[in-house]
């Protein structure tokens, strides 16, 4: 991982006085849960999901959903 990309902090960060658990990053949150949207939104028909997906596919939709993360996270800090 670049350790330059901001990750937005812990995605659910403890409260004060609690033992600290970093858990998943806010980007990494984020990607999933587009992720999970994008896989919602398609159907048998489309036949877009396979097991039969190039792994390029899956690689270049990956870098969609962080890319839409990384803007989240930027637009939420203006």
């Amino acid at each position: 991982m670049n350790k330059n990309i901001d990750d937005g902090g812990p995605a659910f960060p403890t409260p004060p006085g609690q033992q600290f658990n970093d858990g998943m990053s806010l980007r990494n949150y984020i990607a999933i849960q587009a992720m999970q949207g994008d896989w919602a939104s398609q159907s048998e028909s489309t036949g877009e999901w396979t097991s039969e997906v190039p792994e390029e596919n899956l690689l270049k939709r990956a870098r969609l959903y962080y890319r839409m993360a990384d803007a989240m996270i930027k637009v939420s800090k203006e």
